[in-house]
């Protein structure tokens, strides 16, 4: 793009992002842009078609549902129940065949989804509201307000729920009335992708993924800091270049958290003290994933890859999928799954990195991470509203 143009569309995005951010009431500008045109999949190479789909049944979910850069609906299933939430604060409850238990309006929008635990569902907003009901009739418990939009699912964690918001808090809270525990801050980039790393809780230890390219080590019981550790540092001579948010969930895995950064680096870091293992270039949003000692990870170009955790060699790279927007990145039964802004839902041999099977879901976009039912049965949701039970079977 010619600079000039690139400096006034700059302009305009930032003009449009200030004004969001005054209506949110919030001091960081949020980074929206349309996702990339849905693309058609090559072909599977010949012999490869080993995986079949049916379609167990089909919900049609009515509301606001979207396929939003970074970040997709989570879909929270326990004990015969799925729970979603779309993107104008309906909270949706249905039984394992997909008929609807009860609905709830929000005080705000959600786009990250609920979590169920303990026989509760949590959610949180875009206004920093943090609801709790029952899972059972829905009914309210408690209701708390944060400092602003919250941004990650809710963790359950014992007797402390972890929730970050857009301002840089992580805040620790009580399951049984949402009273604050204790809060953790950092400053914000004035641009950010609007989208966190949800926090991974370890043997009493929270790691968290923060806005400028940084990973914390945290005490779960205080709050208190173990280490920091930068991801990846800003460069670049705009905004735009210098985002390096830590959008992809730290995993832990022998002795070390691994954790990425958008435009930035895939890296381990010791348990104890934060040392830097090992670090390569990698500009990643999805959470990786661990499979058989091996650790799968999409770039934000749709490149697949293995990696070994131990040393952080690439073990196989899978580029035929490069320029698509992945929205999902999964294990279910020892394959990976993934899925995309084109309605595809991809499945992939994590030993060799080969597509095994592909079908289009929708004619719209796959906007969640694939969630694995066990018995090759899994649920995905499209950005039209309608939530998909499908049957996966080697052939």
């Amino acid at each position: 793009m010619n600079p000039r143009h690139f400096s006034r569309a700059l302009g305009r995005m930032v003009a449009l992002g200030a004004v969001a951010t005054l209506l949110n009431g919030c001091g960081i500008l949020s980074w929206f842009h349309s996702t990339p045109s849905p693309k058609t999949p090559p072909p599977l190479a010949k012999g490869m078609d080993k995986v079949s789909f049916s379609t167990e049944w089909q919900a049609r979910l009515y509301g606001i549902w979207q396929v939003n850069p970074y970040q997709g609906t989570l879909i929270a299933h326990g004990k015969g129940q799925i729970v979603v939430a779309d993107a104008s604060g309906r909270l949706v409850s249905l039984t394992d065949g997909g008929h609807q238990m009860w609905t709830r309006s929000l005080d705000g929008r959600t786009a990250r989804g609920p979590t169920l635990a303990n026989g509760v569902v949590y959610t949180g907003t875009d206004t920093g509201k943090v609801y709790a009901f029952t899972a059972k009739d829905g009914h309210p418990l408690w209701a708390i307000q944060l400092s602003s939009e919250v941004l990650t699912p809710v963790v359950a964690a014992g007797d402390h729920l972890l929730v970050q918001t857009v301002d840089g808090h992580l805040w620790a809270l009580d399951p049984n009335n949402g009273k604050v525990q204790w809060t953790f801050s950092m400053n914000q980039p004035t641009l950010i992708l609007r989208a966190v790393a949800t926090p991974t809780v370890h043997d009493g230890v929270v790691y968290a993924g923060f806005a400028d390219g940084t990973v914390v080590a945290l005490s779960l019981g205080s709050g208190a800091e173990l280490w920091r550790a930068q991801v990846a540092l800003p460069h670049g001579s705009n905004a735009l270049a210098r985002m390096v948010d830590v959008a992809a969930s730290p995993v832990v895995a022998g002795g070390q958290v691994i954790t990425a950064a958008y435009q930035g680096n895939l890296a381990a870091y010791a348990l104890q003290g934060g040392t830097q293992n090992w670090s390569i270039p990698m500009s990643v949003y999805q959470t990786p994933v661990l499979e058989d000692g091996h650790l799968l990870v999409a770039d934000a170009d749709g490149r697949i890859s293995s990696v070994d955790p131990a040393s952080g060699n690439v073990l196989w790279r899978n580029d035929r999928l490069s320029g698509h927007y992945l929205t999902g990145f999964g294990l279910c039964g020892g394959s990976l799954l993934t899925t995309d802004n084109a309605g595809y839902l991809y499945v992939i041999d994590p030993q060799t990195g080969h597509r095994i099977g592909q079908t289009r879901l929708s004619d719209s976009g796959i906007q969640s991470t694939p969630v694995c039912l066990g018995s090759g049965q899994i649920l995905a949701l499209s950005d039209a509203g309608t939530l998909y039970r499908i049957h996966l079977a080697k052939r």
